[in-house]
């Protein structure tokens, strides 16, 4: 049985002798990291940020004294993470009050009982702990409720889409346009109050823009020549069915997801001047989900392949709404659609592209072992699909990224946890001529050839690089590969190259 990791406290105070008393009470349970003053504890606290489980601090230090250490942790959020006992010798009521109003958990005067000492640290960071778990536990009920949610939307959706005929990436790109735009939206125009998770609720809800499609006669919905009047009068109807259904659920009518999919449903076809349908809405009487998802909508109309119309290629597409062809949008919305423009296409080109990279690697593993003999390939398919099921399980458990590319199908795997973060597809086909990883290692498929050096005595390759996240912003990774090598008779040849990649620690994004 292995030991537990020792945890790390951090003492703050000006007073050596301070600071050796309180280590000398704690060295033996803990590891001790030392402050001479509050400038020092906050530069240790970014540079071990994650790994301190308790600081003690003094309130009267030169350069930076106590309060204003908490102020610092209290405004940043770090308190949050770093549970913080007071240990000073001023003992006046205002001193603790203020302490306690910055977060400070716990305070005690000095001289002090080393016994007191102690198990007054050990009851804060147990508690402390106890604390994260319950949050864990919280934030994982919710996750898997939101990932029931999106699952069961993603279904719904996929029915519409089925019925409509479209590719069936029409509604995980409207998704991914949405989200791109709020995002620019949020930075760019505070007002808006579009918070992380209200942009993350509208996304979802954009998946059920068209569900009122379900209602429309086949003959109209995919008819390949142009609509009459009244056909289009009918196919005008599915906006407002859509928010009649939505309205009609004998559970769940309150919920956010269906508040919000309601607006977007009955409203995504308005228009800023007031020329859309069914209401008319003008300007900000259109709510903002909406708005956005209606700009969505007619981009990926334009640039996608429908039964009535070829597809537009991006820059058409873009020029058509920046002309007003598709409709009035509102400024600021048209301001960050024009300047995401670039960045919109390819991130939906990367995320979404599913023809290009997606297949079944269980398929694939089967057609390759169909010469073999018969027993001899059910046994070597059944031990390679269990072992990337291993392979996967422990991947998911990964805050980094793994990947494993292969050269001779040029075909990257991805996997583990940061993969959404950085918008990596689990699979990906024609590596080498897709740019993943930037400056040291252009692309997953170059590592071969950046590796040339290597051999099989020295197979290892690793490099620290800028890589960009989902979003566009870099973020300092170390990449660390291997060379993976393979005997053919007398020659040696590379089969590809596995590593994985993992944020610099301090790194933000």
């Amino acid at each position: 049985m292995t030991a537990s990791k020792r945890q790390t406290i951090l003492i703050a105070d000006d007073t050596a002798v301070n600071r050796s008393m309180l280590s000398d009470i704690l060295s033996d349970d803990y590891d001790i990291l030392e402050a001479c003053d509050g400038v020092e504890a906050l530069n240790i606290l970014r540079r071990r940020e994650g790994s301190i489980a308790l600081l003690l601090l003094d309130i009267v230090m030169p350069n930076m004294d106590g309060f204003d250490v908490l102020t610092h942790l209290h405004r940043n959020h770090w308190s949050d993470d770093v549970p913080v006992i007071v240990i000073s010798a001023e003992t006046s009521p205002a001193y603790i009050r203020k302490g306690f109003e910055l977060g400070v958990v716990d305070y005690v005067n000095r001289p002090f009982d080393p016994e007191v000492v102690l198990q007054r640290v050990r009851n804060t960071i147990a508690l402390f702990a106890k604390q994260n778990l319950l949050k864990d536990l919280i934030a994982e009920q919710v996750q898997e409720r939101e990932k029931t949610n999106t699952l069961m939307v993603d279904i719904l959706s996929t029915v519409v889409e089925f019925r409509n005929g479209e590719s069936g990436l029409h509604v995980a790109r409207i998704r991914i346009i949405t989200e791109i735009l709020l995002e620019a939206m949020k930075s760019r125009f505070p007002d808006y109050n579009l918070t992380p998770s209200k942009i993350a609720l509208i996304s979802n809800a954009a998946a059920l823009h068209d569900i009122g499609k379900i209602a429309i006669p086949e003959e109209i919905l995919n008819k390949p020549g142009r609509l009459t009047e009244e056909e289009f009068e009918v196919m005008k109807t599915h906006a407002a069915i859509g928010d009649e259904m939505l309205e009609g659920l004998h559970f769940g009518k309150n919920e956010a997801l269906v508040t919000c999919a309601r607006e977007i449903c009955r409203w995504h076809h308005e228009r800023w001047d007031g020329r859309g349908y069914p209401d008319g809405l003008a300007g900000e009487e259109i709510p903002v989900a909406a708005q956005v998802v209606a700009l969505a909508d007619v981009y990926d109309a334009l640039v996608s392949e429908r039964v009535y119309k070829s597809a537009f290629s991006h820059e058409t597409a873009v020029a058509m709404i920046e002309n007003g062809e598709c409709g009035a949008f509102n400024p600021d919305l048209m301001r960050c659609f024009l300047e995401e423009a670039d960045h919109l296409r390819d991130m939906v080109a990367l995320r979404s592209d599913r023809s290009l990279e997606l297949f079944d690697v269980g398929k694939l593993s089967r057609e390759v072992m169909e010469r073999s003999e018969p027993g001899l390939a059910d046994r070597t398919v059944l031990l390679l699909e269990r072992e990337r099921a291993k392979f996967k399980f422990t991947a998911s458990y990964f805050d980094g990224v793994l990947f494993d590319y292969d050269i001779e199908s040029d075909t990257v795997v991805f996997s583990g946890r940061g993969c959404e973060r950085f918008g990596y597809a689990e699979i990906v086909v024609g590596a080498s001529a897709r740019e993943f990883l930037p400056d040291t290692a252009k692309a997953i498929g170059v590592l071969a050839r950046v590796s040339e050096n290597s051999s099989p005595t020295s197979p290892v390759f690793e490099a620290q690089v800028d890589l960009p996240l989902a979003d566009g912003t870099l973020l300092c990774c170390n990449v660390a590969c291997l060379v993976v090598w393979a005997e053919d008779g007398d020659t040696l040849h590379k089969l590809g190259v596995v590593g994985r990649i993992v944020a610099v620690e301090g790194a933000a994004a």
